[in-house]
């Protein structure tokens, strides 16, 4: 075993395993600590659930496989500043644009969904990738390549073979864990977001089939989710025509109403993990069915509008009590 590790290549297989975390994580921070300036809330940035952001370390792992001597040079190898910056801004910006479009696309035919959409921007690739970001990783690799990863790689290159094997043992577990949980969460979110739309659509053909029967349309899912107007629409059709499999349907329509409801409000309580914390954490995602997510926003929003009026609530009638 320490022969095998002893190995330079292995070491060098092991350190950048090492430095695909460490810039996964540090990228990850990046993203939180921007969220948390541009709209004042502490939020859990990247697909996956823990503190990683896969992107920036293959990103990273990828420049300095292929831009490293223009960063760490070897003796007698050394270039002028302005040529490393020059080729680490323009590789740099090639590489992390290639593979943010390749992560982009895979996750959309994974889940049918754009994570993140820059169809506003000129310029832009299916909204996976913009010239205007793809300057900005430029910038960002010149910083990273010659000024950051020269002082992380002076020390991480003196990390015993042994300790990088055993880190990057338990990194690489971890990593794989939170992947197939934050997979089974997206895949979650789609399929309820299938559901949602189902049954809106179900629901808009019920409400045609409505008029005919009850001269009224007005029916929606907070409709079916509000026992009394539910009670008072199916009183209504009690002796018309054709009525019989239309109320059953809008029992089975309020039935799976409830339980979407009750699937939402779950979602509302996971801010930093689960499937909930995907919304807050792609802001800009934009699925296929983009009519059921904007539902979902609407009916999270009211959920959350809704405790925080019972939390004042509450208040109110604690200094209302300790007033008398």
């Amino acid at each position: 075993m320490r022969e095998f590790l002893a190995n330079p290549t292995v070491y060098t297989v092991l350190h950048d395993l090492f430095l695909f975390f460490l810039y996964g994580c540090i990228g990850w921070a990046v993203e939180v600590a921007f969220a948390a300036l541009t709209t004042r809330k502490l939020v859990n940035r990247g697909f996956l659930n823990g503190p990683i952001c896969p992107i920036y370390g293959f990103g990273m792992v990828a420049m300095i496989l292929l831009l490293g001597q223009f960063s760490t040079p070897a003796p007698g190898q050394a270039h002028p500043w302005y040529v490393n910056a020059i080729v680490v801004f323009f590789g740099g910006m090639a590489i992390t644009t290639l593979i943010e479009l390749i992560g982009g696309y895979i996750l959309y035919k994974a889940f049918h969904t754009r994570w993140w959409d820059y169809s506003m921007y000129r310029g832009n690739l299916g909204g996976f990738i913009c010239p205007q970001f793809s300057l900005l990783w430029g910038v960002g690799s010149v910083v990273l390549m010659l000024v950051i990863h020269p002082l992380i790689n002076g020390s991480s290159n003196k990390i015993p073979a042994g300790v990088l094997c055993l880190l990057d043992v338990i990194l690489l577990g971890l990593f794989l864990a939170d992947v197939i949980v934050s997979f089974i969460e997206a895949v979650g979110l789609r399929r309820h977001l299938d559901r949602i739309d189902e049954l809106r659509t179900a629901l808009r053909r019920t409400s045609d089939a409505l008029t005919d029967v009850i001269g009224t349309s007005a029916m929606t899912i907070d409709t079916l989710l509000d026992e009394q107007k539910l009670q008072l629409t199916l009183g209504a059709m009690e002796g018309r025509d054709n009525a019989a499999e239309l109320r059953s349907q809008l029992r089975e329509m309020a039935d799976r109403a409830k339980a979407l409801r009750a699937t939402t409000t779950r979602m509302g309580r996971q801010r930093f993990w689960g499937t909930g914390r995907l919304l807050r954490a792609f802001p800009d995602m934009v699925p296929d069915r983009r009519e059921a997510l904007d539902a979902l926003r609407a009916s999270l929003n009211r959920l959350a509008s809704a405790a925080r009026q019972a939390v004042e609530d509450n208040v109110e009638d604690w200094k209302k009590e300790n007033h008398r």
